[in-house]
């Protein structure tokens, strides 16, 4: 017995690695849409400030 599909033949998944590319091409652009508009302080402290909470904790644990 012979089978007619009627309608579009089904066009199948798109294969894990494409998916993949897609996914984190899209998280980075998403990344740089939220960056560009609010703009992280990526400034580290002063390492002068850095040593008085380090001396301070060792004070405190006495």
């Amino acid at each position: 017995m012979k089978k007619s599909y009627k309608g579009k033949l089904p066009t199948g998944t798109p294969s894990l690695a494409m998916s993949t590319v897609v996914v984190v091409a899209s998280l980075l652009a998403g990344a740089s849409v939220v960056h560009n508009i609010y703009k992280p302080d990526l400034t580290l402290p002063p390492l002068e400030s850095v040593e008085v909470a380090k001396t301070e904790h060792t004070a405190n644990k006495v």
